[in-house]
């Protein structure tokens, strides 16, 4: 898949699954949609049906839900009634947490969804991991990466397989046929050991399809695991504890043409990893950001009344210098990463 589509299809499906989450919990609970769109700037597909225009626009770098109450149009905004039940603000706090609490919680689940999907279709030959040096695979220029497909001609699909063909042939040459950036190559090796037991030093694996359950429950526990490591590496750079590393637009465009070029696996692994970014950082407690709204709306359950409108339109004002500045410390490093001024 080429870069720029796997970016558009990467990113725009990730933005799609965060809004739909907003965008459904909304109109499950009675409220007022204007417009759901995917990216920024003109339209270039819209259609209007009832009160809520669907639309695509021309820059694929993010998405939007307007909410009636919330993000109602301007030039609609003095018809929107402010006693309507389909304006947000009318609605219980509970209803609000849960619209705006949909759309991280819908990336978690969609990273899990990819994850349970590559563990049901996914299929990975056996994979050189780790080549240990003075051993008969570094020797023959073994690397890792490389995808062993057959063994004196005969296939082999699973890492018990070549482990059974190497045990078996101590002191023999065997020839290893393996896949490596897209080339097949044939390796002359000569295993050591006694008969039977024969060892090339290399660390090796393989991914063999899961049946439904497997895979859901593989899919779960990676995403957990996925959304545990990243909570500590974000802790971490908070505390000083690990250099900064941020990524802006080009740095993900690099990372989703990196792993297209590895496979259709390689890139549903990434679109988890998003998904789960996008859920963690959406939910930091920066306003303009949803987990600065449901910081709002927490502080309105405990004090009993909503904070008032300046000091709420105030502490997003900061917040949205604080994301511009985010974004553009993000795109500063992707450049610097690219070495253009050296």
């Amino acid at each position: 898949m080429q870069t720029p589509i796997a970016f558009i299809v990467v990113f725009g499906t990730i933005v799609f699954f965060h809004e739909l989450g907003h965008f459904l919990v909304a109109k499950l609970a009675g409220v007022t949609v204007f417009e759901f769109a995917l990216g920024f700037g003109p339209a270039i597909l819209k259609k209007k049906i009832g009160p809520t225009t669907y639309a695509i626009r021309i820059i694929p770098l993010g998405g939007f839900v307007k909410l009636a109450g919330m993000d109602e149009p301007e030039d609609i905004r003095d018809d929107v009634d402010v006693e309507d039940p389909g304006n947000f603000n009318n609605k219980s706090l509970f209803v609000r947490m849960a619209t705006i609490a949909a759309g991280p919680l819908m990336n978690f689940v969609f990273a899990a969804i990819v994850l349970t999907l590559s563990a049901m279709l996914i299929v990975i030959p056996p994979t050189i991991l780790y080549v240990e040096p003075e051993f008969p695979a570094h020797e023959s220029g073994l690397r890792p990466g490389d995808q062993v497909v057959a063994i004196d001609q005969q296939p082999v699909k699973t890492t018990e397989q070549v482990v059974s063909l190497i045990k078996n042939s101590a002191g023999k040459t065997i020839t290893l046929q393996v896949e490596r950036e897209k080339e097949s190559i044939d390796i002359q090796i000569t295993p050591h050991g006694e008969a039977g037991e024969g060892i090339i030093g290399v660390h090796i694996q393989d991914k063999q399809r899961q049946p439904f359950f497997q895979s859901l429950a593989t899919g779960v526990l990676h995403t957990w695991e996925l959304t545990k490591t990243l909570v500590i590496a974000l802790k971490e750079m908070v505390f000083g504890q690990m250099k900064l590393e941020l990524s802006g637009p080009i740095g993900i465009y690099q990372h989703v043409g990196e792993f297209a070029k590895e496979g259709i696996g390689s890139l549903m692994y990434l679109l988890a990893v998003l998904n789960v970014n996008l859920g963690l950082l959406n939910l930091l407690p920066i306003p303009v950001l949803d987990g600065g709204w449901l910081v709002l709306f927490a502080y309105e359950a405990v004090r009993g009344r909503p904070v008032k409108p300046e000091h709420r339109g105030i502490a997003q004002f900061i917040g949205l210098v604080l994301l511009l500045f985010l974004m553009i410390f993000a795109t500063y490093k992707d450049i610097a990463r690219l070495n253009l001024f050296s």
